[in-house]
């Protein structure tokens, strides 16, 4: 079966400069005036952006779809001033050429992940990409995860990313997924207990890891 590589999305292909800590506060600000929350966090970052949306939801559909609303907001914005890894496409066009599938997998919308990839060139060489209209659950659920391993024919998978979260996601998509940390606080995966089969510091670096004859099987 054809290897896959899923990627993903923002502070790994591109830097976006998306306010995280912003939206965070902005739900928790907007769960605390509505009653959702009962006093602020120690630690906004103590959830992901999804699992915060999600106790929205529990208390109000209506509150977690006006929090989404301005979940987008923010990353259209932060695309505007977004930036490449200088070495994103020739790292992908080495893996396509290779015969792999590529994915990418992001908690972004579609439309601002799409616009992030046309705009810096970086479409061309994903067979999938994978939004959070377009899956079942955000990460860290290995939902994203799965779909890509399943829709791209189930071959030995491997994801990249920079976040915790794409780490977990690798794990809970329970197909043996292996996770490549780029650039990432190894110190916050092993917290969390978060498996990392390689690190790396340059994109570059991901096709030496799975053209050379070690890449998982």
């Amino acid at each position: 079966m054809t290897p896959i590589v899923v990627f993903d999305l923002d502070n790994t292909l591109v830097h976006s400069r998306i306010d995280f800590l912003g939206i965070r506060q902005t739900i928790i600000d907007r769960m605390l005036a509505v009653g959702a929350l009962a006093e602020p966090p120690a630690n906004p970052r103590a959830h992901a952006i999804p699992e915060w949306l999600a106790l929205a939801a529990a208390f109000d559909a209506q509150l977690a779809a006006d929090l989404w609303q301005e979940v987008d907001r923010f990353e259209r914005e932060g695309m505007v001033h977004g930036t490449v890894e200088d070495d994103a496409r020739a790292t992908l066009d080495r893996l396509h050429t290779a015969g792999l599938k590529l994915a990418v997998l992001t908690n972004n919308s579609i439309g601002s992940a799409e616009a992030a990839l046309d705009r810096f060139d970086l479409r061309a060489p994903f067979d999938l990409v994978l939004a959070r209209e377009l899956v079942p659950a955000l990460k860290p659920s290995g939902a994203g995860v799965a779909q890509a391993h399943h829709t791209l024919g189930q071959g030995s998978t491997v994801v990249v990313g920079d976040s915790w979260i794409d780490g977990m996601a690798a794990q809970r998509a329970e197909v043996d997924a292996r996770f490549v940390a780029f650039r990432a606080n190894l110190a916050d995966f092993s917290t969390r207990a978060v498996n990392v089969w390689r690190t790396v510091h340059a994109l570059g670096q991901v096709p030496d890891l799975l053209l050379d004859g070690h890449a998982p099987g």
